[in-house]
């Protein structure tokens, strides 16, 4: 799906994002919300080629999507306002990745 919206909408940070996602389930990205409130803005969207994890705070109204999420990071993101994604909703959302943050 990824790799086909990098081809359709010429984005290269979907084609990056395929190629992480393709890794062997062992090597595949884990993002504290920690993190990403580090690296995010307020509404501004972010992107993880794997899973969100619930450790930390997040103090931001931050758009996520992610492969995974666990139900605690989920619950966190919606509670400061924010929203937890699925790819196929961010893609329809942002379908050229402009002004996507890629969070590894």
């Amino acid at each position: 799906m990824l790799e086909k919206a990098g081809k359709k909408e010429k984005a290269p940070i979907w084609h990056v994002a395929s190629k992480m996602l393709s890794n062997p389930a062992i090597n595949r990205v884990e993002v504290n919300l920690t993190r990403i409130s580090r690296v995010a803005k307020s509404d501004h969207p972010v992107f993880v080629p794997g899973k969100v994890l619930g450790t930390g705070l997040i103090d931001k109204k931050v758009i996520v999507g992610a492969f995974s999420f666990s139900s605690a990071a989920k619950s966190k993101i919606e509670a400061s306002g924010g929203s937890a994604l699925s790819v196929e909703e961010f893609l329809r959302k942002f379908p050229k990745g402009s002004g996507v943050k890629l969070v590894q």
